[in-house]
This record gives C-alpha cells, sequence and structure tokens, in this order.
C-alpha cells in the first residue's frame, strides 16, 4: 500500500491513473480538491493487511499503472461501498489494476443531491471550455461525453474582464427540455444500478432542467479561472498546457479531484 502522508511513496502513486490526476490538484490547486487523504491499495492481501489503519478512507476509485490505457471506472456506491468486492472487479479488468482510497475534508454527499458535474478544459494562453450537467448529476457525464446540459467558451484574452455579471455572455449551450428528459433517465437507470433506490432518484433529480446556480460559477471564476493568470508560468514549465480539471460540487463549491493532461492515454 502506498499513501500520499509518506513523502517516499508519493512516486509510487504517481504511477496510476486516477491517483496521479488526483494528486495534480495538490500541487498546483492547493485548497481546491476535497481530498485530504489518499492510499492506493494493490490487492485484497494488501487491503486485508491495512484495512484497519484505514477504515475512514471509505471514498473509492479505481485505476491502471499509467503505462497502460486508463481503466474504466468500476461502479460503486458513494457511501459504504464493499471494498472487496469492487477489488475483485478491478481484477478482472485487469490484474494490474489497483483500488484508490481516500477521505474528503467535507461530508460525503449521495450523487443525486449534487448541483452539478463539471468539466473545465484548459488551453493555456487560448481558451478556458466548460461543460456541465445539473443537480444530480456529476463529471462522469461530462468527461465521458454522455450529457452536457450548459457549455461555455471563454477565450484567454477575456480572462481578466470575466465576472459574475457577463459570465452568462460566454455560454454558447443549454440543454433542451428533451434532451434533459433522456439524460435524466440515463442518470437515474445509472445510479440504480450503483445500488441506488429509484424512487429516492425520482424524487432527487429535477424533473425539469434547472440551471446551475451563480454561487457555483463564481465559485470557479475566483477559485480556478483567475488563479490560471497567476499560475500560467508555473503550469506550463511542469507541461500543463493543455489540461482538465473536472469533478462535482460539494456543497456550494465546486470541488475537482482530478486534473487531467491532455498527453494522458
Amino acid at each position: 500500500m502506498y499513501s500520499i502522508k509518506k513523502e517516499e511513496d508519493i512516486p509510487y502513486i504517481l504511477k496510476y491513473h486516477r491517483a496521479n490526476d488526483m494528486v495534480n490538484i495538490f500541487q498546483f490547486f492547493p485548497g481546491l480538491s476535497p481530498i485530504d487523504d489518499l492510499v492506493v491499495v494493490l490487492n485484497e492481501k494488501d487491503y486485508l493487511a491495512n484495512k484497519d489503519s484505514i477504515a475512514e478512507l471509505t471514498s473509492i476509485r479505481n485505476g491502471n499503472p499509467v503505462t497502460q490505457p486508463c481503466m474504466k471506472s468500476i461502479p460503486v456506491k458513494e457511501k459504504n461501498p464493499d471494498i472487496l468486492e469492487v477489488m475483485k472487479e478491478v481484477k478482472k479488468e485487469n490484474k494490474d489494476g489497483v483500488l484508490i482510497l481516500f477521505h474528503l475534508d467535507v461530508e460525503a454527499t449521495e450523487r443525486y443531491e449534487r448541483y452539478a458535474g463539471i468539466s473545465v478544459a484548459i488551453s493555456l494562453g487560448r481558451k478556458i471550455f466548460i461543460e456541465a450537467v445539473g443537480k444530480g448529476f456529476d463529471g462522469r457525464e461530462v468527461l465521458k461525453g454522455i450529457s452536457c446540459h450548459e457549455r461555455y467558451s471563454i477565450p484567454w484574452s477575456d480572462i481578466m474582464r470575466l465576472n459574475i455579471s457577463n459570465f452568462k455572455d460566454y455560454r454558447s449551450f443549454v440543454v433542451s427540455d428533451d434532451k434533459y428528459s433522456e439524460s435524466r433517465e440515463e442518470r437515474i437507470n445509472y445510479l440504480v444500478s450503483c445500488g441506488l433506490d429509484r424512487e429516492v432518484l425520482e424524487k432527487s433529480i429535477p424533473e425539469h432542467y434547472t440551471e446551475i446556480p451563480d454561487f457555483v460559477w463564481l465559485d470557479i471564476i475566483k477559485n480556478i479561472i483567475k488563479v490560471l493568470i497567476k499560475e500560467e508560468d508555473y503550469l506550463r514549465s511542469s507541461h500543463f498546457e493543455e489540461f482538465n480539471l473536472s469533478g462535482h460540487t460539494e456543497g456550494r463549491r465546486f470541488r475537482p479531484w482530478q486534473m487531467a493532461s491532455s498527453n494522458r492515454m
């Protein structure tokens, strides 16, 4: 097992997709990620040997070595996942696959409770391209190209003048009623497959699309877009000229879990 709290383990953590992406945020956007502890668990034996010491790390993702294509996400419940069962599914996909277990510095929410899932694609010096989905959705839909409810394109030259009053001027797309209904049904079916209750989902995910609240966009303007101007040289020197910040809201803030460069496999 490799732990983010051990300096000597970090090079090994960076050898796995998604774990690498999660650590990138710590480096370039301190305070943005909701993660405050993280381990990479190699196999079932590794998990059982360390189970007691990592009992509070109840959030879970899966990953492949960076020398291989990124593994598809294994669907899991956000709360109380069966970690050994997920490990078995990972190993079915790839014997070299691992589990990434982590702890959040916020109270964990159910996947249908969040305000938005958002992907912020950044091309340094050129533009910022945002795709988002609304209440009850998360970053899965926009990252995988499954759904998009709102889309924005911001030229780099406009960053300094950008504010919450003119932010909507950069919006190029809002989902239609029919397309939203289709995406809602797909989302509910997917969450049911993850073990969530259909009746709860039907009540929680709006029947008609409600735009993402301004306080979410204000958070992104302040804590990502404006920061890019100050960090542009640092990002460029670290070979992050094209990258993506993605995840979902926790409470009133966008708390992305990963920062992936465009040259990731």
